[in-house]
């Protein structure tokens, strides 16, 4: 069996901040070296004993320098991401939040490794292409939604 074959352990909890504005969802722009710029919903792993919606609050403002408002899950998603050692099994929520008003987008004070900038970006028709690629798929009205299985 090879790495890109084998499921690590265990299935990782991650949140995410759905922040709509005017039509524009807020997004983290980001870019591996040598790699192209790619866009991510705001938020990322919840740690143990931590509720989803702390989470997503101390993740937001770590990412985007946002102190967000968490509303109701929308969504619930699953990515496998490829790892050097296999591939990561992630749950992602999907939770409606708001900025405050006037908030300017930027990079939060302990941003992931790859982010080079927060903005404002069309869902359906971006700027670069967002990963996993759900991003289409959250203006559904129904919810919350299973989207179903992503790759990131």
């Amino acid at each position: 069996m090879t790495a890109m074959n084998r499921f690590l352990a265990p299935i990782r909890p991650t949140v995410r901040a759905v922040i709509l504005s005017d039509g524009r969802l807020l997004v983290q722009l980001k870019q591996k070296p040598a790699g192209t710029p790619y866009l991510t919903l705001p938020g990322g792993k919840q740690e143990p004993g931590e509720t989803m919606e702390a989470s997503l609050r101390r993740e937001c403002a770590e990412e985007i320098g946002a102190n967000v408002q968490v509303g109701p899950l929308l969504h619930v998603a699953e990515v496998h991401k490829p790892k050097a050692d296999g591939i990561r099994h992630q749950t992602e929520m999907l939770f409606s939040c708001s900025v405050p008003p006037g908030y300017v987008p930027c990079v939060g004070p302990l941003p992931d490794p790859s982010q080079i900038d927060t903005i404002w970006a069309d869902p359906l028709t971006p700027q670069a292409p967002f990963r996993p690629d759900f991003a289409r798929h959250i203006l559904r009205p129904e919810s919350p939604t299973y989207l179903g299985v992503f790759h990131g």
